[in-house]
This record gives structure tokens, sequence and C-alpha cells, in this order.
């Protein structure tokens, strides 16, 4: 028998310097990641102040009229788009009588459903004792102090607060030391490939179709219409083609491979917990000898999301120039969403991407033959795009 999903209202807010279309775009992907929460969205506001209150960062007013909402609809969730201090969660949760989670919170909580390994188990607990940790102020303030020493006659002991921090910083050490020892893991089998094999590293928002991009590729990977449906790192081997002329007949009919990885997909206000808790699975990113950024071309936010990914591969150590820099291409995937002037125009922004459809095949040649030819070797001068650039993330 099925759970029923559990109805929640969503809320973002909007300061004097916010555009309004960029809050909704926000609270829709807010509401895509709670469904991927097993969440039922009932309503989404845009909660307008000019400044943030700094007890309980929205209105008093504002988070009373929603409980009264929240009530009517039967919804006991508040999620909000915005990331809260731990006491700002509990004094919405007085306010309200709802239970409040912040954006990180619920990425945070997919992460935890979607972890299959013990690699990925350990970086998302690690990922949330970090974010739990300085959130205890509050939350024992119910509880007296432990008496100390025999009897009565010691001292005033440690405070239920002081108890937790000790032990989630003792399970934080505990984490990073088996972390440690999976990346030496990890490292032993990289050592251990096949020498001279180029690997590429699928990189991209998530849930533009990296995975279905892995299946045209390998003919392995399993696609799904997810948010971060793909959190441990997949690498298949795939078949070039042969390195031979067609007109001369010169070459190798030996056929050509490389190793292809499938890894976690980015997204805005990705939590930096995670993206230090998976640093080592992003260690595949790193490391490649090429990366694939796979969009999602129908996306209306599509150059948005391409500030966001190379954000993200800076912050993980993957510069777009210099001499260790990774060649690049862009995969404009699910093209076949578009019209032809949209294609024109998408064309005329990214004159050097792949226009593709990984479920139809659309595109996959192109990209096998630019693995080909750049792989292996040194990278090629390229002109940089606008999303490469540091300045192209300063306002999102």
């Amino acid at each position: 028998m099925e759970e029923t999903p559990q109805r929640c209202l969503l809320i973002a807010r909007q300061g004097p310097e916010d555009r309004e279309d960029r809050i909704q775009d926000h609270l829709l992907e807010l509401a895509e990641l709670a469904r991927s929460c097993g969440f039922e969205v009932e309503t989404r506001r845009v909660l307008r102040r000019s400044q943030i209150a700094t007890r309980t960062f929205y209105g008093s007013g504002q988070l009373v009229a929603l409980a009264e909402e929240a009530a009517r609809q039967g919804a006991r969730h508040l999620i909000c788009d915005d990331d809260l201090s731990g006491s700002q969660v509990n004094a919405i949760e007085k306010l309200t009588n709802l239970i409040c989670l912040d954006r990180t919170g619920l990425i945070l909580s997919i992460f935890e459903q979607r972890a299959q390994t013990r690699e990925a188990k350990a970086q998302v607990e690690l990922a949330r004792c970090e974010y739990e940790l300085p959130r205890l102020k509050g939350a024992w303030t119910h509880l007296e102090r432990q008496g100390g020493g025999v009897g009565l006659r010691g001292g005033p002991g440690e405070t239920q607060i002081e108890v937790d921090r000790r032990m989630i910083r003792t399970r934080i050490s505990q984490l990073k030391r088996e972390l440690s020892h999976l990346e030496r893991v990890r490292q032993t089998q990289r050592q251990g490939r096949p020498a001279g094999l180029p690997r590429v590293a699928l990189v991209g928002y998530t849930n533009a179709g990296k995975t279905s991009l892995l299946k045209a590729l390998t003919g392995e990977g399993e696609p799904r219409d997810l948010l971060f449906a793909t959190l441990d790192t997949t690498t298949r081997k795939a078949w070039l083609g042969q390195d031979i002329d067609p007109e001369t007949g010169e070459g190798a009919l030996e056929p050509k491979h490389c190793l292809v990885a499938d890894t976690v997909g980015f997204i805005r206000k990705l939590p930096h917990q995670l993206v230090a808790a998976f640093r080592s699975t992003l260690g595949e990113v790193r490391t490649a000898d090429a990366l694939l950024v796979v969009a999602d071309a129908a996306q209306p936010d599509l150059e948005d999301h391409l500030k966001v990914v190379g954000a993200t591969l800076r912050e993980i150590g993957c510069e777009p120039e210099g001499i260790e820099a990774q060649p690049r291409l862009l995969v404009l995937n699910q093209v076949d969403r578009l019209h032809r002037p949209q294609k024109l125009e998408l064309k005329k922004r990214h004159p050097g991407a792949v226009q593709a459809c990984a479920t139809q095949g659309l595109g996959v040649d192109e990209v096998r033959q630019w693995m080909r030819e750049l792989i292996p070797g040194p990278p090629k001068p390229r002109v940089l795009e606008d999303w490469e650039l540091p300045e192209a993330i300063s306002r999102l």
C-alpha cells in the first residue's frame, strides 16, 4: 500500500533587489525538489519583505497567515527556498505549528533517500552532521543540566547540547576517516584502469539528461525523470569507432574506446556541505581527460543553469582555462522539444555546442567524433563562453 504524500506549502522571500520572475522560477524548482522528496505541493507563495527578520527571517504576520492557510489545506510542512539558521527554523515552527524545512534541509533529505552505496550514504551522513551541528542551539532548552560527579556533590555537568555536539563531532571524524579510506580505494581503482584509455566525465545540472547520454554512448544506464537520480558515479566503456580515414584508408582498424563517468548533478544553491562531502566522488570530474557538459536545451532557465554548472566546476577545482584546463564540449540535450527558430537561436548563442536528443540518438555521433579527435591529447585553445567565466554567477 502506497503512503499518502505529505502536503506542504512553499515560500520564498523577495527583497527590493530581487526580480519576481526569478523568484517564481526558484519556487518552481523548489516544487520539483519537494515532489522528488515525496511531498504534495499545495501552495507557492512569494513573501515580499524589504529586510530579513532576525528571529523568523520572514514577517511574523505573513507566517501566521500561512499557518492559517496550511490548516485549511491540511498541510503540515512549510518548505522555504531560503537557507535558515537553526534558531529561525525553531521560531517559525513555534509560530506556525508547522514542520519547517529550508532548501538545504530538503536537498539533504532527497540525497538521504537516493543514497544506495556505502560511500554515498557516508557522504550524505557527513553532510547532514555538518548541517545539523550549528543548528543544535535551542533544540534542548527544555532540559536541565545533567548531574556531574558522585551523588549531588559534583559540578553542574554537561548540558544536553554539549553532549550532542560532542557526539556529532565524533561521528564527523569517523565519517571523514571512512571517506578518506574509500577515496584511497577509488584512487587504486583509477590506477588499475587500462593505460591509455581516455576518461570523460558527464557533468551538468540535475535532470538534464546525463544518464540518457551515458546510455546512448555506452548502452548502459537507467535514465529516470527525477532530480538527483544519480548520486554514485557510474563508469562505463564507450565505443568511439575506428581510427581510420575513409578516403585514404589510412589508420588503425582496431576500434577506439574511452571510459565515460556519470556523476551527481548540480543545482543552484547546492549546499556547500554536499559539495565538500562529495569531493571524493567529484574527483572523477577533476581527474577526467575531458568533460561533456550536458544541459537541457528546452529549459527556460538554460543560461542560469549553465552559469551554476560553471561556478560549481570552478568550486571543485576545474578551471576553464590554463595549462591544466580540461577540454569541454557543451551538449544541449532534448532539442526535440524545440522549434526550428529556437534551435537557430541556440546555435547563435552556443555555436560550438552539439544539439542532441540522447533518447533518440540525435547528435550522439557528433559527440563520439569530438571525443575521437580530441582525446587523448592536450586541450585545444578555444573561446570561453559567458557561463564559464567567474563573473557569470554574480547574481543568481
